[in-house]
């Protein structure tokens, strides 16, 4: 396996991981607060933060090695950027 194939590989698959530890994070504290988060932002919020945070410039990253084949890589782009919004819109509808 080539350098640029690992590197395609772990930026089309890490973006994904993050997003659901995200919103794991995020399942967590609607288990353990409800819609009534504590007024301190806990390590859970903080997680979240670098987590979506961290996820932007690995997406850009992927988006630029798979720039001349970036049709076949739709479908992964597009779990990226679904997962991406999907743990954003969870934290608006819980409202923490």
């Amino acid at each position: 396996m080539t350098n640029a194939l690992a590197v395609k590989r772990l930026t089309g698959f890490a973006p994904i991981c993050m997003s659901v530890l995200s919103l794991a994070l995020v399942a967590e504290g609607v288990i353990q607060y409800g819609n009534h988060p504590p007024a301190d932002e806990g390590w859970q919020a903080h997680l979240f933060q670098l987590l979506m945070a961290a996820q932007v410039p690995v997406i850009l990253i992927f988006v630029g090695i798979c720039w001349r084949s970036l049709r076949q890589n739709l479908p992964v782009l597009a779990a990226q950027v679904v997962l991406w919004l999907a743990a954003l819109g969870a934290v608006r509808f819980f409202a923490l």
